[in-house]
């Protein structure tokens, strides 16, 4: 049982909640104007199972991801303190290499067999991955490559395969995604942040190790709020309030330069965003909560660790 936990958790579950909000927004985006809720069969109660196999295949798509960034990023990852699993040898990297392959076959062939545009939007994904983390085009590596790569990939991209659920890939849905994509660059730059002198020492050049932390987090502000004003042409009000929302918190840490208050800003946008989810899906609440706790409880059986934590 113990083994089967440290497999889950290799995906890094926790990550999932971002993509799975955006998600759920770029379905509910296509859909507004129907005035009802795209989540649901008709004439059903329960939840549409093409929906609940979409949310299934984006958790692997991104699982296969994160596990694929570990495989190149054992050394980084050793001397930041976290990420143990390959680190310390709890999993070795045949076994984790075999878990990348099945998670982004089920996805990519799960895509394609919902729609086309799913598919391709899963393989843009996929794709986007392997550039930010093969030690040959190694975009973590490089500043403006690891920012693009993970704007796109993880907030355009969700977006659109949300949208896609419903309608095909437009040019009304890439511009109903550009909030999220200036937005998940924000918190992309504050995340570089904390881990900059590991990163620094494993040869890692991020916008934290270059720029520092002063430059680093004033263009996030400037990205908060560009993505507001994006939110607002385009009519995403649920965006527009989460953006508003965490805005002074992305401000005050650009002045305390304090990692308390870059974490906070950044969980502050998240949590904001995620909670208008839970109004349009309000299931989502209830999986968010036990995935809280159950990874709360795996940590720190696992590891000692009080993580994740809302603080």
């Amino acid at each position: 049982m113990k083994k089967l936990l440290d497999y889950i958790f290799f995906t890094r579950p926790v990550l999932f909640p971002p993509v799975w909000t955006i998600l759920i927004l770029g379905v509910r985006a296509a859909d507004a104007r129907e005035g009802a809720s795209p989540f649901y069969s008709t004439g059903a109660d329960g939840l549409d199972p093409t929906f609940i196999l979409l949310m299934f295949l984006a958790t692997c798509l991104y699982a296969g991801v994160y596990t694929y960034n570990q495989i190149h990023d054992i050394e980084t990852d050793r001397k930041n303190g976290k990420l143990f699993f390959l680190a310390e040898g709890m999993i070795s990297t045949t076994e984790a290499l075999l878990i990348t392959v099945v998670l982004d076959a089920v996805a990519i062939a799960g895509g394609f067999y919902i729609s086309v545009h799913i598919g391709y939007a899963f393989a843009a994904v996929l794709i986007l991955g392997i550039l930010y983390s093969h030690p040959r085009t190694n975009f973590k590596g490089k500043p403006s490559h690891g920012y693009w790569a993970n704007a796109f990939g993880h907030g355009m991209l969700p977006f659109i395969i949300g949208w896609a659920f419903l309608d095909s890939i437009s040019l009304e849905a890439a511009f109903k995604s550009t909030p999220y994509l200036f937005g998940v660059g924000a918190i992309f730059l504050n995340t570089t942040l904390p881990d900059r002198r590991g990163d620094e020492d494993a040869g890692k050049i991020t916008h934290g190790v270059r720029w520092g932390v002063k430059s680093t987090m004033q263009a996030s502000v400037f990205l908060v709020i560009l993505s507001v004003i994006l939110a607002q042409m385009s009519g995403d009000y649920a965006y527009l309030i989460s953006g508003l929302i965490a805005l002074p918190f992305f401000i005050r840490a650009a002045r305390s330069q304090k990692l308390e208050h870059i974490t906070l800003s950044t969980k502050i946008a998240i949590l904001a965003l995620s909670a208008f989810a839970c109004i349009y899906l309000p299931y989502y609440l209830a999986l968010l909560l036990i995935g809280f706790m159950v990874a709360r409880a795996y940590y720190k059986m696992r590891f000692d660790l009080d993580y994740p934590t809302l603080r």
